[in-house]
């Protein structure tokens, strides 16, 4: 236990900071894992029209990533996320005060918006407090803390949801307002990796993430490192199948389990955090000689199996057993994707880079979901048939994954060493 606990040690304040902060935040994720449940039980729509609804907002948030990137790049990161998070507060405080409505909705995909713009800002901090060797640590750690709250939140959303949703809205933020407090008072920017003292820059930037002109375009950068623009092409295949986890696992609960179902849902959830919470420290520690791509496609394997048992709509107890298997390639997969662009890309450029990372993978997002929306529609709720098409959609990421493995090591030869296993 030493051990596992040990490798996070050496960080940056800031990074504990900043796991704290997640820990909070995560505590009050009462309202998105229940967002189907609240469309279609409290306000009554349908699972398609629902669907459509999720598909459309994710959809408006185009816009608010790319915005958010490129004010993390210009502005002070600290400050994005203080002001977003303030407004993101103010409208589940309005949620949590009003009667529950159809304005309700429109004031939780609001709130989402803003989140979505400071977003790229919160990403880009730990990336601007560790140094090369530290980033898969400092990414592992901010994992950990965002599953440490969520375990305890998803539970109590699944308790709260049916009798006392007005509760949940208020929670959610209270505790966005704790973590931006908390970042408001105790991350200083003048810690950062490229505020060290001259000559430590050198160690902390790798080659490949060096600051360049930042009037440089972000597609420019994109294009010289055409095996990062292809990884989060292909990354955003594989994350199509991960919609269906939060659309249509809650809307198969509920047709089989009726108002038991979003309390399973809640459980389920939990369960995915305490996972994340035993395993991330020990895989971590394991994988720790394998390269960011072998950990993506393991990840992806187990993140499909557990996918496919699901897809059965067996037994509760099968629903938990899914859930294990899908959260080891949950982990395993962070792992190896998360850092995977940070280390590859100019430090200049990570707001924007990551503003743009997070427009492609809501576009597929919203594809995944008016899919569902539409196939929901045309077949009468034929769940099985869903699940099995972005399966497949997955199984072919995996390939791609694979076949980029050569180009990135003779792009990046520096990130590899004769002591990686792969």
């Amino acid at each position: 236990m030493k051990k596992l606990l040990s490798q996070y040690a050496g960080l940056k304040k800031e990074i504990y900071i900043l796991f704290i902060g997640k820990v909070v935040t995560a505590m009050g994720s009462f309202v998105w894992p229940m967002l189907t449940f609240f469309l279609t039980r409290k306000l009554g729509l349908s699972d398609g029209v629902s669907t459509l609804l999720i598909a459309t907002a994710n959809t408006l948030s185009f816009p608010a990533a790319i915005i958010g990137g490129k004010l993390a790049d210009k502005f002070s990161r600290k400050s994005i996320i203080v002001i977003f998070d303030v407004i993101t507060v103010s409208f589940y405080i309005l949620s949590a005060i009003l009667p529950i409505g159809y304005h309700t909705a429109v004031f939780v995909f609001v709130a989402g918006l803003f989140q979505t713009v400071e977003a790229p800002a919160y990403d880009a901090l730990n990336s601007d407090f560790s140094s090369t060797s530290e980033r898969e640590k400092a990414f592992s750690l901010s994992y950990l803390g965002y599953n440490l709250g969520f375990v305890v939140g998803a539970a109590l959303s699944g308790i709260l949801f049916e009798k006392y949703t007005s509760v949940a809205f208020l929670a959610n933020g209270l505790a966005i307002l704790a973590s931006t407090l908390l970042i408001a008072f105790f991350v200083d920017m003048k810690n950062t990796v490229s505020e060290s003292a001259d000559g430590e820059q050198n160690d902390n930037y790798s080659e490949y993430e060096r600051p360049i002109p930042a009037d440089t375009p972000v597609l420019a950068v994109l294009r010289e490192r055409r095996v990062v623009l292809w990884m989060l092409l292909i990354s955003c295949i594989a994350s199509m199948p991960n919609t269906l986890m939060g659309l249509l696992l809650p809307l198969q609960l509920k047709e089989s389990l009726g108002e038991l179902g979003s309390a399973v849902y809640g459980y389920l959830n939990s369960l995915n955090g305490l996972t994340v919470i035993i395993l991330t420290p020990v895989l971590t520690l394991l994988l720790r000689r394998f390269t960011e791509i072998p950990k993506t496609v393991a990840g992806l394997m187990f993140f499909l199996f557990g996918t496919a048992i699901f897809s059965t709509d067996g037994a509760v107890w099968l629903m938990f057993l899914g859930m294990f298997v899908f959260t080891i390639g949950e982990v395993v997969t962070v792992l190896g994707d998360n850092p995977y662009g940070s280390r590859r890309i100019p430090a200049s450029h990570r707001g924007r880079v990551g503003g743009v990372t997070s427009v492609v993978y809501s576009i597929f997002a919203s594809l995944t979901q008016y899919l569902i929306s539409f196939i929901l529609m045309i077949t009468e709720n034929n769940y099985l048939l869903i699940w099995w098409i972005f399966i497949g959609v997955g199984l072919a990421a995996a390939v791609l994954f694979v076949m980029m493995y050569r180009p990135d090591r003779k792009m990046f030869p520096k990130l590899y060493s004769d002591t990686d296993i792969l």
